[in-house]
């Protein structure tokens, strides 16, 4: 297969597993499936190695290790973890889980999903989405090792709350949408939430993310900060109270909450 391509640009290429064929490597010794590529003003060439039977493609030094703990530094186990290449999943496993076999030059995605009443909070090293992200090279570090933090939240005391931001005329800004089983996101805006007597935020997401709703507990008090501006738009006001401050504390009671940030266009 050949394709057109625009001279300077990066690209990754992908392929997949056939029937009874497996991928193996590239025939430059690439062994993960996704491989980049800067075109260049003449034809280049990608051959993909294929075997008859699944075999270990040939070892790398770099690998990341993905352990998991509650808030109250409990280590827990058991939790999916992706692992993608330009949103492509090339690998999972659960908590405690290695990827092995890594490549420099690609940026690696390290995605925390929740189960049961743990809910991701944020990694350890302070990144408050839930997807980690990482490039090996060749000069530095050949292994990483991430911690996702979760929350238990009992059943009998959970309760959601939604952020929602949209634009005057209702169309919001970040949507969520299964995309043949796979769930993808458009762009939205940043919003963090500290949690009750606590000054910095423990979690975050953009909305139409797949954290929100968030699941918290029932009868305490969160502080929701919303992003000012980015781009063209900027902070105008809450739609149910009209406050225009982009911080605001919201009191969960017994029902779910949903809260909308409206947002103008400069």
């Amino acid at each position: 297969m050949t394709f057109q391509t625009v001279s300077g640009q990066n690209y990754t290429v992908t392929v997949s597993d056939s029937k009874s064929l497996f991928f193996n490597q590239w025939s430059n010794a690439w062994s993960s499936r996704v491989i980049p590529l800067t075109a260049n003003s003449s034809q280049q060439s990608l051959v993909a190695v294929f075997t008859t039977t699944l075999q270990s493609p040939p070892p790398t030094p770099y690998s990341i290790t993905v352990d998991s703990t509650a808030l109250n530094g409990t280590s827990i186990s058991g939790y999916l973890i992706d692992l993608r290449v330009g949103g492509y999943a090339i690998d999972s496993g659960f908590t405690p889980v290695t990827f092995t076999n890594l490549e420099p030059g690609l940026h690696y995605q390290v995605v925390a999903y929740f189960a049961g009443n743990y809910f991701f909070r944020h990694f350890s090293d302070g990144d408050l989405n839930r997807y980690e992200l990482i490039t090996f090279n060749s000069t530095g570090i050949a292994t990483a090792t991430f911690d996702a933090v979760y929350e238990y939240v009992p059943p009998s005391q959970a309760v959601t709350l939604n952020v929602i931001a949209e634009f005057p005329n209702g169309t919001q800004i970040g949507t969520t949408f299964n995309n043949t089983g796979y769930i993808q996101h458009t762009p939205g805006l940043w919003l963090t939430i500290t949690p009750p007597d606590a000054t910095i935020p423990y979690t975050g997401s953009f909305t139409g993310g797949s954290l929100l709703p968030f699941v918290l507990f029932r009868g305490e008090n969160y502080t929701v900060q919303m992003t000012l501006s980015f781009g063209n738009y900027k902070f105008g006001y809450w739609q149910d109270s009209g406050g225009t401050s982009a911080t605001r504390t919201i009191a969960l009671d017994q029902n779910a909450t949903t809260i909308i940030a409206i947002y103008e266009e400069t």
